[in-house]
């Protein structure tokens, strides 16, 4: 029976079960979590994250491990639906649900998973409190998984290693050597005493670290669509200020069609012949056909932008220029408003479902773009990706308009290249568009970052790697200096991101997960 080791247990190791699992092959598969329960992962951590932070994924949208979350949740008990203040009338496949309910279901999700492999004739080990701290590559033998356990260490052989290992956030991040507060758990947001917090990002990690101070000092009043912020005391000097690189904000989700429609001009076919054609001029033909998709979809949303935006290094300011101009929170109220009249009447915005299915196109092309290409993408399309991508659950921005409406939180954009400094009395302090900004504290919301396979934290599997400083691409097994060594994959999800920038979320996940499964089960069929 061959035997696979999984380091971590979140959710790219959840679909990796999933694919492994419908093997008809027997496997004896065991997975190894340093915290106490598996089958969570950190974004969806009860540990890490509270119950008011939304996950902005509906839930048609999430694959299923093993049965669809609005199935799930159906069976749940009426008591426990209403300890999230849920009913069965909110249970639509077209909702958003909070990131720790999510956690619950893939917890759940992922022991079905186990009992169903188990009786299907595979071995499935879950070492939880099992921390990996190193994997030896051998020459044409098994990987060996070094471990700890509370004070006992020990190795366990197999045959296939994949290191599934999720997120990775320093203890105690920096910038410009200026050190900053690390947003998880997220109790390290709500003990904030101090008055005047800064808030470093804008998108979705941010959405939620500004909540989490509006609960922790105060409370949210709702009344249908209309949400108020009233603090705690009401002498609190409590003021937020979110910076970011232009000062503006993703747009809240908007209603559209899936499973998706088709494309009229980004389509497989036209994708398949620019590729064909060869790296030089790649991404521009690929982004004249966005253009093309674009004009196809909305004539008149290009026109009514500067003429810039049919250029690659103009498109992501042209794009980004009414909300510039009318400012990142009043710019935030008034796209809400057309948001929620997209759901109230069924309409799509056909701008952004265009850019929203535009962006699968494109990662269609980032593996074979120049480096000087591949970074012209990084630095001027992908930022427009992103916040189409992001697109931020109702409620959330419905708190943080609540939040400007009562004077404690402003979004302003940072000064081209501008520095983080310390002052002497401690403050932080950067140069922003509006003069200098200070702050008491500063939290950090960039979300994960890329890292190269010199970042993984096991000291000799990087050390035994051929090239460690090439980026990882699928089927994401790692190549190592030796012809016959170890059979290891990895899908760590920063050092995915390197090269699959899109890479954050469950869909993706499931997709990586599963190209893995098949290498590792196409292997021993090929063999």
């Amino acid at each position: 029976m061959r035997e696979i080791g999984i380091v971590g247990s979140g959710p790219m190791a959840i679909y990796l079960l999933k694919y492994l699992a419908a093997s008809d092959e027997p496997l004896a598969i065991s997975i190894f979590e340093a915290s106490s329960t598996a089958g969570t992962g950190m974004p969806y951590d009860p540990a890490l994250n509270a119950d008011y932070m939304l996950c902005n994924a509906f839930s048609r949208e999430i694959p299923a491990p093993v049965r669809p979350l609005v199935d799930w949740l159906k069976d749940r008990p009426a008591r426990e639906l209403g300890d999230w203040e849920l009913s069965a009338h909110d249970l639509t496949a077209r909702a958003f649900y909070p990131r720790v309910l999510i956690g619950e279901y893939l917890h759940s999700q992922f022991g079905d998973l186990c009992k169903n492999a188990r009786a299907a004739g595979h071995k499935i080990n879950v070492l939880t409190k099992c921390r990996v701290t190193d994997i030896e590559v051998a020459d044409g033998t098994k990987a060996t998984v070094h471990c700890e356990s509370g004070q006992s260490a020990k190795t366990i052989a197999f045959d296939e290693v994949v290191i599934a290992s999720g997120h990775s956030w320093p203890d105690v991040p920096e910038i410009d050597d200026v050190k900053l507060v690390s947003p998880w758990p997220y109790t390290n947001i709500t003990g904030l005493d101090q008055d005047d917090i800064g808030v470093l990002g804008s998108s979705l990690s941010a959405i939620d670290i500004v909540v989490a101070i509006g609960h922790a000092r105060g409370e949210f009043a709702e009344s249908g669509d209309r949400i108020s912020w009233l603090p705690n005391d009401v002498d609190d000097a409590l003021k937020i200020t979110m910076v970011s690189h232009m000062g503006i904000m993703p747009e809240g989700d908007f209603y559209y069609p899936f499973p998706y429609e088709p494309l009229t001009c980004l389509t497989q076919e036209a994708i398949d012949e620019e590729i064909a054609r060869g790296p030089d001029g790649l991404l521009d033909r690929v982004f004249a056909l966005l253009c093309d998709e674009l004009d196809a979809a909305d004539p008149d949303h290009l026109a009514g932008l500067p003429e810039t935006a049919r250029t690659v290094e103009g498109f992501a300011s042209a794009y980004f220029s009414r909300r510039r101009e009318l400012g990142g929170l009043r710019s935030v109220k008034r796209d809400l408003a057309g948001a929620r009249e997209t759901m109230r009447r069924k309409e799509t915005i056909p701008h952004r479902y265009a850019l929203l299915r535009g962006h699968e196109a494109f990662d269609r092309i980032l593996r074979e773009l120049t480096e000087a290409d591949y970074a012209r993408f990084l630095d001027h399309l992908m930022p427009v990706f992103a916040d189409c991508y992001a697109a931020v659950p109702h409620l959330s921005l419905a708190r943080v308009i609540a939040l400007h409406d009562a004077g404690v939180l402003e979004l302003v954009a940072t000064e081209e290249g501008a520095e983080f400094s310390q002052t002497e009395n401690g403050d932080i302090a950067v140069e922003t568009e509006d003069g200098t900004a200070r702050f008491d504290v500063m939290v950090d919301a960039r979300g994960q970052a890329p890292a190269s396979l010199t970042e993984l934290p096991f000291p000799g599997l990087v050390e035994a790697l051929r090239a460690p400083d090439e980026p990882l691409l699928q089927p994401f097994a790692l190549d190592f200096a030796t012809d016959k060594a170890s059979r290891i994959h990895c899908l760590a999800l920063p050092q995915i991101l390197e090269r699959y920038p899109f890479s954050q979320g469950l869909v993706e996940c499931s997709r990586h997960a599963r190209r893995v499964a098949e290498d590792i089960l196409g292997d021993r069929a090929d063999g």
